[in-house]
């Protein structure tokens, strides 16, 4: 069986602590434990297994992610130690990882406060196929900033089998929002000003889901009361925390793009559209842009939707979402908002 091994164990046996290196900033006082050895990692959940069959929940179980209940199971033994000898190898590489299904908030909050852990001159960067050039380009960036030769190595959805290679340990939220606010504020200083107001309406325009079906009455609405209207669909990244940065008051449905809030002054307004999420699973969905709120002492507030079913859904939902959730679930619809209900809410703003 797996066997997980809490960080008491890790300090009192020399092999298992040889397998850690430990960074830190101190300038925020955030330490960083980055396993280096040789493991097994499946590239969903990132929870890597030692070949001796030992991981570490309390260092790589994400804060809002699922159950890995699962790994300590008898089945995934026997199935681990049937396959483990046909998984492929990778060397010498940086498991920096992403969301599969290339989720803006998981690669945002979760994935990327974890490169700055690295100090390397060369960097051979573990990510997932699917993780958007747009994101690839800000690895790059940040890369070329702290002087860092950067290789990318892909991974799809499958088990691996990692040799000399590392993994730093996930954040909680908060920790990730400190972390990514030392690093960006320095580095948005320097990203030209998009030339946007400090009322702005962020759109899903393109999305799969959570699209406004009546959206344009909506717009029509918020440019009367002086909102800007801003697909980020059309900025590279660092232009979309520029943008979020100098923002005041800020309306959006709800959607990875208000990952972006984490870099809004303390005190802006944030109003986030959505739909009831009454699911026991969805309560993590739910709370995600009140929590960012609350740690960036942000003031959040939520504008109440309808859902609606969409006519199809996205291949890449149907690969990794059950039929049952798809089905059921609001984050999978989109939504309508009574017009005549909010119009005195923006016409105040």
């Amino acid at each position: 069986m797996i066997k997980d091994i809490n960080n008491n164990d890790i300090l009192n046996n020399s092999i298992l602590n040889n397998s850690f290196l430990s960074a830190s900033l101190r300038e925020i006082k955030q330490n960083c434990k980055i396993l280096k050895t040789d493991f097994y990692l499946d590239s969903f959940n990132y929870f890597p297994i030692t070949l001796d069959y030992s991981t570490f929940d309390h260092l790589f179980k994400r804060e809002d992610d699922n159950s890995i209940e699962h790994f300590f199971s008898e089945k995934f033994f026997e199935n681990l130690k049937n396959n483990e000898k046909s998984f492929k190898n990778i060397n010498n590489c940086y498991v920096l990882g992403s969301s599969p299904a290339d989720n803006y908030f998981s690669n945002l909050i979760h994935f990327l406060p974890r490169i700055f852990f690295d100090n390397n001159k060369k960097l051979n960067l573990v990510i997932h196929r699917n993780l958007s050039n747009k994101f690839r380009n800000l690895l790059k960036s940040i890369c070329e900033m702290r002087n860092i030769e950067v290789q990318f190595y892909f991974i799809d959805d499958e088990f691996y089998r990692f040799s000399n290679s590392s993994m730093p340990q996930f954040f909680s939220i908060k920790n990730s929002i400190g972390i990514l606010k030392f690093f960006f504020s320095k580095i948005l200083s320097n990203v030209k000003d998009q030339g946007f107001g400090k009322k702005i309406y962020i759109r899903r325009e393109g999305a799969n889901y959570r699209k406004i079906l009546n959206e344009a009455d909506l717009i029509n609405l918020l440019r009367k009361n002086g909102f800007e209207i801003i697909n980020p669909n059309h900025f590279e990244i660092l232009q979309q925390m520029k943008i979020f940065s100098n923002a005041e008051l800020i309306i959006s449905p709800h959607g990875s793009n208000l990952s972006n809030i984490i870099f809004c002054n303390t005190n802006a307004k944030i109003y986030e559209i959505g739909p009831n999420f009454n699911k026991p699973y969805e309560v993590n969905i739910s709370n995600r842009y009140n929590i960012l709120s609350n740690v960036s002492r942000l003031k959040y507030f939520k504008i109440n939707s309808d859902s609606v079913d969409v006519d199809s859904h996205s291949d890449i939902a149907k690969k990794y979402i059950s039929k049952k959730v798809l089905d059921e679930s609001n984050y999978y619809k989109n939504i309508i908002l009574k017009i005549n209900e909010i119009s005195e809410l923006v016409n105040s703003l």
